[in-house]
């Protein structure tokens, strides 16, 4: 799914991943594709196009104001994909998927995952929405931050950042772009396409989006799947050094639980450990980049090295490697191997920066104090990146946000809600924290897995089944009982037979 984003270890250099994961990514858009069939009437005219992949739609434009507030100011243009069902027999009530990030846009991450639930998109349109400020929507870019080389300082990631913001205020009012205002866009685009009620999938931040449109227009919505949940509690930068080193024990746990990760790493944590403390206050680290083939030279320290550990924490195939990883790196002194991963990994979280940091600095900075920051950090080993976050957000104009945005929503809509128990920025108990206000909700969880669990296994079984249904009594959940992560890998060839 959206592998999104909320990433929240990334604000320093370009190494630092300033493309964040609200959530990495990650979180990733799935639905089956199919030839296009006649849609139903609307005011929003659609022609036949390719989204990346050559995935068969139905693309058009909505023209929005800006600012509903200034009807007569200037207007945007919001993309709209719809991968009509495949059947001729179609549901009234369309999926409508919401990307992660912040930043991220529908039509160009759907595309990732379009095979992921065929069965859903037999009898129901996919609609997929350029959020304001991605994809085709007066997209927010920030090209420039990733021009910059991997070793840029800090100093040269904050000036570009703050020039982009200085030119993306020539196209954009910044205020605008924010999760509400979004979500009114994304109504429109229900009320122009002739739907009467839609079905709501939201990863990460588009899980927050989700629970946005569930407060605003509630009589809209017949049921809502939220995956790697943030809740109204969850604040960009204040909680994730806590929850990933949360995460990282799980890590720990479950090689020491794991007969062969435990013959084989018996002192996994001690050796992890003493790596990070062996870079001291900073090594050179040569790689060959993942992406370009080029060879890269950096300077990593202990700090940096955590952030590329709580970009693998996002991926349980990546961390069945990391024991291996940690202890090739004892032996050898050599950290490329675990940069190159993170690199990669980071490589394909298609955000945007803009729209990334006018929804962060309104609605995630403006709640942050370093205080409470430091305080919540505790014993953690990974760094604390607020004041970085702050600093960025400095010259960003702040937009109104909602006295509710941040409220708990009260809502008996059907929702089933999906976590990874070992999720480094949303772990379980976000979603069990807006559970608490679902009168009609079902929450899922995975033993060992990490952000996004959405495509895993049986999962988007699961989900067809319960959007299908409408509601969640006699939903078969018995297959996620038989789900657990990769096996890790004790060499090079494999895990044990």
């Amino acid at each position: 799914m959206i592998k999104d984003v909320l990433h929240p270890l990334s604000m320093k250099r370009p190494f630092r991943f300033p493309s964040i994961i609200l959530l990495l990514t990650a979180a990733l858009w799935l639905m089956g594709c199919a030839s296009p069939e006649e849609l139903p009437p609307s005011e929003l005219p659609l022609e036949s196009c390719q989204l990346a992949g050559g995935v068969a739609a139905e693309c058009g434009f909505l023209t929005v104001p800006e600012n509903r507030n200034d009807p007569n100011g200037r207007l945007l243009d919001i993309h709209v994909a719809v991968i009509p069902a495949q059947s001729s027999i179609s549901e009234p009530d369309p999926v409508f998927m919401l990307a992660g990030g912040p930043g991220q846009a529908a039509s160009e991450v759907y595309p990732l995952f379009v095979r992921a639930f065929d069965d859903l998109s037999q009898n129901r349109d996919i609609v997929l929405v350029d959020q304001r400020g991605t994809g085709q929507s007066n997209p927010l870019a920030c090209p420039a931050l990733y021009d910059l080389p991997l070793n840029a300082s800090e100093e040269d990631v904050r000036t570009t950042i703050e020039e982009c913001r200085q030119n993306l205020t020539q196209t954009a009012d910044l205020t605008q772009y924010v999760t509400d205002i979004a979500m009114q866009d994304l109504d429109a685009v229900r009320t122009a396409l002739g739907y009467e009620q839609i079905n709501l999938l939201g990863t990460s931040y588009g899980s927050r989006a989700a629970l946005s449109y569930m407060r605003l227009f509630p009589e809209n919505v017949r049921t809502v799947v939220l995956n790697a949940v943030t809740s109204p509690e969850l604040i960009l930068q204040l909680q994730a050094p806590a929850d990933g080193q949360r995460a990282l024990e799980l890590l720990f746990a479950r090689c020491e639980a794991d007969d062969a990760c435990r013959e084989t790493f018996p002192d996994f944590a001690t050796t992890f450990n003493q790596i990070v403390a062996d870079l001291g206050d900073g090594q050179e680290v040569t790689f060959v980049h993942p992406t370009t083939g080029e060879q890269e030279t950096i300077t990593i320290d202990g700090d940096d090295l955590m952030q590329v550990v709580f970009t693998l924490l996002y991926s349980p195939d990546l961390l069945s490697l990391l024991p291996l990883l940690v202890e090739n790196t004892a032996q050898t002194g050599d950290y490329s191997p675990l940069v190159a991963q993170a690199v990669a990994l980071n490589g394909s979280s298609g955000i945007y920066q803009g729209m990334f940091y006018a929804v962060t600095c309104s609605e995630d900075a403006a709640l942050l104090n370093l205080d409470e920051a430091t305080a919540v950090r505790g014993d953690s080993q990974f760094p604390l990146i607020a004041e970085d976050f702050l600093a960025t957000c400095e010259n960003w104009p702040l937009a109104d946000i909602a006295d509710d945005f941040r409220q708990p929503l009260t809502s008996n809509i059907p929702t089933l809600l999906l976590s990874g128990e070992a999720d480094p920025i949303t772990p379980p108990y976000y979603a069990d924290q807006v559970a608490e206000g679902l009168s009609n909700s079902q929450h899922i969880i995975l033993p060992g897995y990490g952000h996004d669990i959405s495509v895993t296994s049986c999962m988007p079984t699961v989900i067809t089944d319960f959007i299908t249904a409408g509601n969640l009594e006699g939903l078969d959940t018995s297959c996620t009982d038989e789900i657990t992560p990769p096996p890790f890998f004790i060499n090079p060839s494999g895990s044990r037979p």
